[in-house]
């Protein structure tokens, strides 16, 4: 298990596995950390609830969802890198 800790930390982070997470795929990932710079700040992750929500084409929600809220860079730069959880906190 290789983890990319914040800097930063609270006592109310958590770690949280990359793959369990639900990003954008955008492709950006931070320089500086892929330099060797740590992660200043943990990722902000909301657990979504969609308790019988329907999407397109009558498609149910994936319940329990991890969402990245704030920090999707840094998390693509975590995979970038070769990590397999992260730390952040719940929003």
């Amino acid at each position: 298990m290789k983890i990319l800790k914040a800097k930063l930390s609270t006592a109310n982070t958590e770690i949280f596995q990359i793959s369990d997470l639900a990003i954008a795929n955008h492709g950006f990932v931070l320089e500086d950390i892929l330099n060797g710079a740590d992660m200043i700040n943990p990722i902000e992750v909301h657990q979504c609830t969609n308790e019988g929500t329907m999407g397109a084409l009558g498609k149910e929600y994936k319940k329990n969802l991890l969402k990245v809220v704030k920090g999707s860079q840094r998390v693509t730069t975590a995979i970038k890198l070769g990590y397999t959880h992260i730390e952040g906190y719940y929003v």
